[in-house]
């Protein structure tokens, strides 16, 4: 996960993180990131064998990531879904596909209230 949120700061650099939802899947928290004026746009989540990437308005990046099942506050807007890619290992880690991500989401909704 620190290689994902090396490259999420290096791209976004005024790009702050907090952690909701502590839960003991989860024990240290889902890190999420996002802008004052924009809102959560991106959440990690660490999996047994992998680790998952979320952008809060997937469903408007192209390509569209793969992965479909998000439960979530984030998932309940109209007009957009989020979506997440599994990162099981190296090979999986396209930085120049999740680099491209990462600048689409500045330009697309968030979620939420960033105080």
């Amino acid at each position: 996960m620190s290689r994902i949120d090396k490259l999420i700061r290096e791209v976004i650099p005024e790009i702050r993180c907090t952690t909701k939802w502590h839960k003991p899947s989860q024990p240290l928290g889902v890190p999420f990131y996002g802008l004052p004026d924009k809102g959560w746009m991106i959440a990690l989540w660490s999996f047994k064998d992998s680790v998952g990437i979320g952008f809060i308005a997937g469903t408007l990046l192209h390509p569209e990531p793969p992965v479909t099942k998000m439960a979530g506050p984030w998932n309940r807007a109209i007009e957009y879904k989020a979506r997440r890619i599994d990162i099981h290992n190296d090979k999986d880690f396209d930085e120049k596909l999740i680099r491209s991500w990462l600048k689409q989401a500045l330009e697309l909704p968030g979620w939420s209230k960033i105080d």
